[in-house]
């Protein structure tokens, strides 16, 4: 597809809503962001700023204290956003409720049935054990062969799945190893190494993480529009995730040195479990052939002249239902409902911030501090989207950041909206300090190999490398090469 994310298991619960009652301190959470709107609803407008925009900048500062504090789901305060607009008389209903059906959404859901029907027939665990075999040569090309596994299976499905995958095979080694949890820095790589890659990895494709298709979306809403296809995301996004891959694996390296020698015992387990999975069965084998054929037509027929992102992602997802390679029941337990819900209220909290003129009107008091300096806008947006997606969702993130940064497109020269998008969107996806970061973070944590100390030491200095990767990469590829 950050909420979005969330969190365990092959259902894929991306959604981190509380199940049980209120606590004090979420009632507490819910006062002071709808009091935030009331405030702002009865306080002087500042200049240059509408009334609606200044209910508008209400909305947001509410959204995202609900986002990061999860006082409510996560998808309901999805649905808040949406009917707040109205209802206070910011936009239309109709406005609001028309940019849900953004073609964004659509391919989500597509997307979304397509991963299901790869977990249920087991294909992902497939692949994961046969990556993994090709890198038994010693303890660090190991570590090195997780984190990279992670990463490719993160191009295919979502992120927060793959990590729920990798756990039990990672952890079924790291038992059959004898590794001590939390003493054994190979145990604390090894799990690590899942979170950073599926985190690396959901960066490379439009597949890997909500916010990925979120961004395309807001930008397909713009006037004039700007169509961002599938092959179009992978050309300015693996750089960055081939850079950093190693860069980031040799960060666990130096952070904490290995003491094992050996992995034979890895190796022998892998073999194990590869000749448990046995060969292809006849639905694993027709899943793999409809994967394999909807990218293929992401990759060349996903542009608006062609088929569109969309209607790929159904085509597919219908096929598997023609197959007989999954059922309406396999959707319903497997397709996160929650995340399309929080992507439409993140979507119309974008539309409303441009058509209230809230986003241009914050856009302005940054470059107030900011000066023209591109380079000093750059570097800021990432720093700031980093720092955001660490404390809440990765969505939450980058919806309450792209309508500011579509609005700074238009003041600061030679950054443009496509640029400030893909900035905010790939920045959104690097949540390494914290465990309730992302699901993946929280996923590898409960396997106990490693303390949140250890995440946090590691994620300061993989955060700082990965900031300096995509300014370099924007500068000097997007702008010098591609000429964004």
């Amino acid at each position: 597809m950050n909420a979005d994310d969330d969190k365990k298991g092959g259902k894929y619960k991306y959604i981190r809503g509380k199940i049980s009652n209120l606590s004090r301190e979420n009632v507490i959470f819910i006062v002071v962001a709808f009091s935030v709107v009331a405030l702002l609803h009865f306080i002087p407008t500042p200049e240059g700023l509408s009334h609606n925009g200044k209910i508008m900048i209400g909305i947001l500062i509410m959204g995202g204290i609900l986002w990061a504090t999860e006082a409510i789901p996560l998808a309901v305060t999805g649905l808040l956003i949406i009917i707040i607009q109205p209802l206070l008389g910011v936009l239309p209903a109709k406005d609001v409720f028309s940019s849900f059906g953004n073609q964004a959404v659509f391919f989500l859901i597509g997307a979304f049935i397509l991963a299901g029907a790869v977990e249920k027939h087991g294909l992902h665990k497939r692949i994961a054990l046969k990556l993994l075999s090709y890198f038994e040569k010693s303890p660090k090309i190991f570590t090195l062969g997780i984190m990279s596994s992670c990463a490719f299976l993160s191009f295919i499905m979502p992120e927060h799945g793959v990590a729920a995958l990798f756990l039990p095979i990672v952890a079924s080694i790291l038992i059959a190893m004898k590794i001590t949890p939390r003493q054994s820095n190979f145990g604390k790589i090894s799990m690590l190494s899942i979170a950073y890659g599926c985190s690396i990895g959901s960066l490379g494709t439009l597949v890997g993480g909500a916010r990925n298709p979120l961004t395309v979306g807001l930008l397909s809403d713009l006037n004039p529009p700007i169509n961002v296809t599938f092959f179009d995301w992978m050309t300015y996004s693996m750089p960055i995730v081939f850079i950093a891959l190693p860069l980031v694996w040799l960060v666990l390296q130096i952070s904490f040195p290995i003491e094992i020698k050996s992995v034979l015992t890895a190796k022998k387990e892998i073999n194990k479990q590869v000749s448990i999975a046995g060969k292809m069965g006849r639905y694993e084998i027709m899943v793999s052939g409809i994967l394999a054929l909807t990218v293929f037509l992401w990759i060349f027929f996903s542009s608006p002249q062609y088929l569109g992102l969309a209607v790929v992602a159904i085509v597919g997802s219908i096929l598997l239902f023609f197959t007989g390679c999954i059922n309406w029941k396999d959707v319903e337990e497997r397709v996160p409902w929650g995340i399309i819900l929080l992507y439409g209220g993140a979507i119309t909290l974008g539309v409303g911030m441009q058509q209230t003129g809230a986003g241009a009107w914050i856009a302005h008091r940054i470059f107030d501090v900011t000066g023209n300096n591109p380079y000093l806008v750059i570097l800021g947006l990432i720093i700031f989207t980093v720092l955001l997606t660490n404390v809440m969702s990765n969505v939450g993130a980058v919806a309450i950041l792209l309508p500011i940064g579509l609005s700074l497109a238009t003041e600061v020269p030679g950054v443009n909206p496509l640029f400030a998008s893909m900035l905010i969107a790939l920045s959104g996806g690097l949540a390494f300090m914290l465990v309730i970061a992302t699901p993946g973070n929280a996923i590898t944590y409960s396997s106990g190999y490693f303390s949140s100390k250890d995440l946090f030491k590691a994620g300061v200095i993989a955060n700082i490398v990965c900031i300096g990767i995509i300014f370099i990469i924007a500068i000097f590829y997007w702008k010098g090469v591609l000429g964004l």
